[in-house]
Formats: structure tokens, sequence, C-alpha cells
């Protein structure tokens, strides 16, 4: 690895160096501490089998550190397929160096809508953070080398880092981009440098246990690491996004085939780097893994200078380590503007509205594209108009967790519901206890899951199958049928004749029809009519459900 200076000090892109995946071999046992990783929960009956001393227990990814004396046992047990053991490996820090990037991925517009991070906790896995620097403030942290604070970082990596995500709106300095974020430093890396697996798996431990929302790793290595992967799916798991670099090198000759780890995994979002005119940083990894580019040349930012250790410093760095911040302090903005969304589903908003910059769609070099930042004011789903009159009650029901959006992060609105769909709704919004313990329908899979829902219901006579004994579930509910149902759920009665034209007396649902009306629960269209046959869209359905509940 060249190392490459700016300014008065050098900055360096932490990257790990571990050596290739090692095979539970002999070498494994003895005075040096292994990592024992488990699928599911620390199996302490099987330590103390193996005579392990046991120096930390990561409870959060269920993993310990631990001594253990014979080899013979060692062997044996890394032949179970839940349990994944490899040494600890020394993690050390390597050069690389980045204030054109808050304008290139469009900050300034999140800024001014009120996006900037209130609220959403962001942990930096790294050398430290200066926590006397004027332009930051820190929210906590933990350190997992022996001897050094957390709020302190004489290498000034994680400083830079920081900066790039929440340095503050304080007329000083540098300005992040989600300045009112809450940034906790989780120090892996000594003030050398240097660390070990181990504390990086520590401070992985740390940060889920703490329910942060973001993880930033401007951190490498080259070997696939069993105990590292396990650690960042719990994550992942979690609720959490980790965000990673790409990885650095000054030789790259097109001959690897992916990025670094961890950024190689599927639990984390990989970043490469670019420059002012958009094009691959010549020192950016690059492959397949990479889902989004950002600005990593000679970016300003807080910083340590370890020569004059005062606490107002700044420097320039270039690095996929200073890439990857960016995209942090990015989703975080989303977080805040989209509170409903899962990580996974704020994960795919964030894909659709990069900017592409390379070959049509996903490319090696850029991924999905530039990562931008919130442009224009956020509805409660990315596909949802501002102003709508279905929305306040949208934003009802899945307050209440009776209804979410799509895998992709859009809510769709105007897409039919199905007969499952809507008898879980419904069973979701009156706390209807789901019955597992029998099958009304042939056609309903056990495992499906509005299976309980529909048993209850037909079992307290609020839904019926169709003539020939089936339900039908995937096929859309008509708003007839929904009237129906809600009318036997909520007991709400009529006292007129029908209100709309197209809604026959005699027809099966007019009454319930009738008295959803009465009951405000529906107004049916301006033409006058009702259209009971059409299949009822996902807002009609919120509207008409979140009436209903709030009927005395």
């Amino acid at each position: 690895m060249v190392l490459r200076t700016n300014l008065l000090f050098v900055i360096l892109l932490l990257v790990f160096f571990l050596s290739l995946p090692i095979s539970p071999s002999a070498e494994m046992a003895g005075s040096e501490p292994v990592i024992i990783s488990f699928e599911e929960k620390i199996d302490y009956e099987l330590l103390e089998e193996l005579g392990a001393v046991i120096h930390e227990e990561l409870t959060e990814i269920s993993t310990v550190v631990a001594t253990v004396p014979e080899r013979p046992l060692v062997t044996a047990a890394a032949t179970s397929a839940d349990i994944h053991i490899e040494e600890d490996q020394i993690v050390q820090a390597a050069v690389q160096t980045s204030s054109w990037g808050l304008q290139k991925i469009g900050a300034s517009h999140a800024a001014a809508l009120g996006y900037t991070g209130k609220g959403v906790k962001i942990a930096v896995l790294d050398s430290g953070i200066n926590g006397s620097h004027p332009d930051l403030k820190l929210a906590g942290g933990a350190s997992f080398i022996s001897g050094s604070d957390y709020f302190n970082d004489l290498l000034g990596h994680g400083t830079h880092v920081a900066g790039i995500i929440a340095a503050l709106n304080n007329d000083i300095g540098t300005v992040g981009v989600v300045p009112d974020s809450s940034l906790y430093s989780v120090k892996v890396l000594s003030d050398t440098g240097r660390g070990s697996l181990s504390t990086v798996l520590s401070g992985l431990d740390w940060a889920i246990a703490q329910q942060v929302d973001l993880i930033n790793l401007s951190l490498t290595t080259e070997s696939d690491s069993p105990g590292l992967k396990a650690a960042l799916q719990k994550a992942y798991d979690a609720g959490i996004l980790v965000v990673a670099a790409s990885g650095n090198s000054e030789q790259l000759d097109g001959t690897q085939v992916d990025v670094l780890y961890p950024a190689r995994y599927s639990s984390v979002i990989a970043v490469g780097s670019i420059g002012k005119d958009n094009s691959r940083s010549s020192f950016s990894y690059y492959g397949p893994s990479v889902e989004f580019a950002a600005p990593g040349e000679a970016v300003r930012s807080t910083h340590t200078n370890p020569d004059t250790l005062t606490h107002n410093d700044y420097g320039s760095l270039s690095g996929t380590s200073v890439a990857t911040p960016f995209v942090t302090g990015v989703f975080a903005q989303y977080i805040e503007a989209y509170p409903y969304l899962s990580n996974k589903q704020i994960r795919e908003v964030v894909k659709r509205n990069a900017l592409d910059i390379g070959p049509t769609g996903k490319d090696i070099h850029h991924g999905y594209g530039l990562v931008q930042s919130l442009h224009t004011q956020a509805s409660l789903f990315p596909d949802l108009p501002l102003v709508k009159w279905y929305l306040p009650a949208i934003e009802s029901i899945v307050s209440k967790g009776i209804i979410t959006g799509y895998p992709d992060g859009t809510f769709q609105p105007e897409h039919a519901i199905s007969r499952e769909q809507a008898v879980a709704m419904i069973g979701r919004a009156v706390n209807l206890e789901p019955d597992t313990s029998i099958n009304v329908f042939s056609d309903v899979r056990p495992a499906s899951f509005g299976s309980g829902y529909i048993n209850s219901a037909y079992k307290l006579g609020y839904i019926e199958g169709r003539p020939d004994g089936n339900f039908y579930p995937a096929d859309s509910v008509t708003r007839g049928d929904v009237a129906v149902i809600l009318q036997r759920v909520f007991n709400f009665s009529k006292s007129g004749e029908s209100s709309f034209r197209d809604v026959r007396p005699t027809i099966y649902y007019a009454d319930a029809v009738q008295a959803a009306y009465e009951n405000g629960i529906v107004n049916g269209f301006e033409d006058g009519t009702f259209r009971p046959g059409e299949a009822i869209t996902r807002a009609q359905f919120a509207a008409m459900l979140h009436r209903a509940l709030l009927l005395p």
C-alpha cells in the first residue's frame, strides 16, 4: 500500500490486514486467544468441555474471545456448521486520502427541508473521535483499546470520518451531512492505527446493544471472516444499516474480482470513491458489490493533528474511507424522513434516488450511482403525495402497525388489496388473536401470514368463503365486500335506504354499504356511485378502516 500525505500531516485510511481464512487446526489452540462464533446462542457447556478461558463475551453477536488449551478438541468442535473458530488477527492502519463533497450529493437541499439527522444514532467504528473538537459533539461511545478513551483520537482518522457525517452547523470549520445526528465513537483501533478482529467484533456487539441506526466502517480486509460476516448479518437483522468502504489500492489493474471485505457482504452497503468529474477514483476498488459512489478525493473535515495535538484541527483526505461517511450521512437523512420504513426499505429508496453517472443501470464502478440527499419534502412514503385526501388515514394505520409498505419502500396507494391482506389488517386493527389450531379453508396455506386471522374471523362470523368452499386469499377484495366485513366487525347500523344509485337494495352488501355511509366510513364518488364491485385500493381501504376505528 502506497502512503500518501496531504497538508502537514498524514491521514490514514484504516485497512484490515488479515491473513487468508484460517482452517480449524491445531495452530488455533494454545496460549493465544481465538474467536469462537455460534450461529445461535453462546454454548457455554461446549466451552466448558473445551476448557476455554473466556476473555470477552459478545452476547449480541453470539461470540466469545477465549483461550482453548486442548488442540484436538478445538479441531473437532470446528467441524460443526453451527460454530466458527478463527484466530484473533491483527488490524492495522494504512494511508489514503477529502469539501466539495456536500455540494456533490446535494446536502443543502435536505438541510433546507429540515433533515439534519435529528434522532438518528450513528456509530463510527474507527480510531476514536476527538471529543474536544469544537466542531463535534459526541452522544457517547466505548473503547475496546486498552488504556485509551473513546473520546480521544491521536490518529485523526475517526475524527475526520465523524466530521463528514456530523460536524456541527456552528459557523466554524466545516459542516457535516447530518449535523444534528447522535454520534457515537466506538474505538476499535489504537492511536497508532492498530487493533484486532476481536476489538472490531466487540465494537459491533456494543453498537448492536445500543440499538444504533447506522454503523460506519471505514475498514477493509482482503480476507473473508466467518465471525465478522455473522456479526454484520446480526446487525442488519436487528434493523441496523452498515456502510463500509470498498477499499483502496494504488495498483488496481483490473484483476480484482470485487470490493474488499466487509463491504463485499450482502448485509453491508459498499461505497466507492469518485472525483469531481464523477469518474471512479483510481485507488477505489470496484466490482459487483459496489452499491453507491460518493466524493472521496481531497475532502476537508475535522481532524487531530498529531504534531500539535490541538483540538481545532482540520485536514483533507482521499479514499473510500472518506466517501463512506457521505453515504452514511445520506442514509441518516432518509431514516429521519421516513421513520416507518425498515432498514431494508430505506436501502431500496436510497438506491432508487441515486444519480446514475455511469452506464445505464447498476455498474461495477458506481453501483446504483452517486448517492443523493433528499431533494423534496418527504411524505409518509416516497411515493405518496404530500397533499392527498387519504394521507392522514394511512399515517394513522401505519403508526399502529396495521399496514406497512412494500419491500422496496413504497406504499403503492392505488394497488389493490387481496382478500387475505384485508382480513389480516382488520385482524391487527381489532387485536384479533390468530387461530392456528385449525385450517378452515383448504386453499389457505397454514403458514401464510393471514391464515390465523382468516380462521379466527371465520369462527366469529366476520367472513365467509365462496360457494365452492374456498376462500381465494390472493383474489382482490371488492369495495362492497369490505363494507360487509367492517359492518360485521364494528357492528354499525343503517336507518335509511341506499344513497348510491349503483347499489341495488336487494344485493347482499346493500345494507352494509348504506350503514358505512351513514356512519361516515365511506363517501362514494362525485358521480353519486359507490362502485361496489371494484377492487378496493390500499388507500381506500386505509381510509375506511381508519374511520371505522374512530367510531365510538
